[in-house]
């Protein structure tokens, strides 16, 4: 059985995190930072009101999706994880000592379940089982179970959704876990927005979170770093109910029951930490055009200066988004049914995704970019020294490996990081590309010039952009 170990995890001096006689009530009533967050009834969401909480950024559960009619109690369960599904051997982490595992499932389920609803005086084993492989059959109960509001559903406005199949994503992962298991604080991926569905539960089991709002994430990020001495973006730091009191912003708490839907806003900073019996949970993250805006001008800079791994491809997602959102447009503006009005919706959304397009490429592209070699590697390449995604430029050192010496691949740096200094052993890389520069400037001018003449023939208002790039 392989082990590792993941990020040191930083706890609160001589403390250690146990949810023992929690409730909502107390922790609400013993501080004042602490409100409980927005709890909306299933039967009372509509799409306004889920686009003014978008707006609003404060994290809220909608609750009672096990009373619908499309609940299914019995495909949602331990035992048929067990005993019906493909999924034989699970990812767990031992919370102790933060070193991950793999575990036949039954195995997993016997040892958690025989264990303390609580950490014990001496413990050295309590397991978590996270990052699970969700079960097709879940997936398909997910999108046609017509249970979660269709506003919410993995593929909705999921920009994702557009990158080839050889660089897709999979955001969907499932979660099972005791009481005083957890999730350190952290903000999901790349400004995404989070979605986290209690499914099944045993012995009164359920889950406490402490969120922020969007509008904090700055405050969240200096409070982190200068105050508890960690960076929030690591995910490693266990925080207790004492820090997340004396923060300089409010904090939200949800215990998520059976049937709970918690929504996580882009940018907030949560912590989870199971109490009592057996849960589990499925969750999952979608990428909006507001994501996109929020990783590419405040997230990604900060994942190359802490080195956290970009994982959702972000400025990759934006270039495919653009060509699919352009082939619509531009099958509504020839189609005989084409809607003026949805049109120029589209071609707002898509000058949006344009403008930030264009400051991507204000740091891909160089004056000489037509000399520069293109990559002969077919693989998704990222940079050996922050994660980064390479999009398009990087330098490569031939003579000089990545971290993983037993594959011998080239060193790869991306822009940002080389010219902050970072560089590889020897000092001597060269500039490469993934793609001729000028096909994606073609690309990029096609769609400009298709608004253009959308604009001109029209009453919308134009966005101004440079004709040539």
């Amino acid at each position: 059985m392989e082990s590792k170990v993941v990020q040191p995890l930083t706890k609160s001096p001589d403390q250690i995190l146990s949810c023992k006689g929690w409730t909502l009530s107390s922790l609400l009533n013993d501080n004042k930072n602490f409100h409980a967050a927005p709890r909306i009834s299933v039967s009372k969401v509509t799409e306004k009101l889920l686009a003014s909480s978008d707006t609003d950024g404060i994290p809220f559960v909608i609750e009672g999706l096990q009373h619908l009619p499309g609940w299914r109690k019995e495909l949602l369960s331990v035992d048929w994880l067990k005993d019906d599904s493909l999924l034989k051997e699970v990812p767990v982490r031992n919370i102790h000592n933060n070193v991950d595992t793999t575990l036949p499932l039954s195995e997993f389920l016997e040892r958690t379940r025989k264990s303390s609803p609580f950490v014990q005086p001496g413990e050295s084993e309590r397991l978590y089982g996270k990052d699970l492989e969700t079960p097709k059959p879940w997936i398909e109960w997910l999108h046609r179970g017509k249970v979660v509001p269709s506003e919410l559903l993995p593929t909705t406005d999921n920009l994702l959704v557009y990158l080839p199949e050889s660089a897709q994503v999979d955001t969907l992962m499932s979660y099972i876990g005791t009481g005083d298991t957890f999730t350190p604080s952290h903000k999901d991926l790349c400004a995404s927005h989070g979605h986290n569905l209690m499914c099944y539960t045993e012995n009164g089991g359920s889950s406490f979170w402490f969120m922020t709002r969007r509008e904090d994430a700055r405050k969240v990020t200096n409070y982190f770093h200068h105050k508890l001495g960690h960076d929030i973006d690591h995910e490693s730091c266990v925080t207790s109910v004492q820090d997340f009191a004396k923060a300089p912003f409010p904090v939200y708490i949800i215990e998520q029951k059976l049937g709970d839907l918690v929504i996580v806003p882009r940018m907030s900073c949560h912590q989870v930490v199971n109490h009592g019996g057996l849960t589990v949970k499925m969750s999952w993250s979608r990428m909006s055009l507001k994501s996109i805006s929020q990783a590419v001008y405040y997230e990604l800079p900060l994942y190359r200066r802490v080195c956290r791994p970009e994982t959702y491809r972000v400025r990759l997602t934006l270039y495919h988004t653009i060509r699919a959102l352009y082939r619509n447009f531009s099958e509504q503006r020839t189609s005989a049914s084409g809607n003026q009005v949805d049109i120029g919706k589209q071609s707002r959304r898509l000058a949006y995704a344009l403008r930030i397009f264009d400051d991507v490429l204000q740091h891909e592209c160089v004056e000489d970019y037509a000399s520069l070699p293109c990559s002969s590697s077919s693989e998704n390449l990222s940079c050996d020294f922050c994660g980064a995604d390479i999009f398009q430029s990087f330098l490569e050192c031939q003579d000089c490996f990545s971290s993983n010496d037993l594959v011998r691949d080239p060193c790869t740096i991306c822009p940002g990081c080389y010219a902050e200094g970072r560089s590889c052993r020897c000092q001597s890389m060269q500039p490469k590309q993934l793609q001729p520069m000028d096909d994606i400037l073609q690309e990029r001018n096609k769609v400009i010039e298709g608004l253009q003449k959308f604009w001109k023939t029209s009453s919308n208002e134009g966005v101004q952009f440079a004709t040539n790039a």
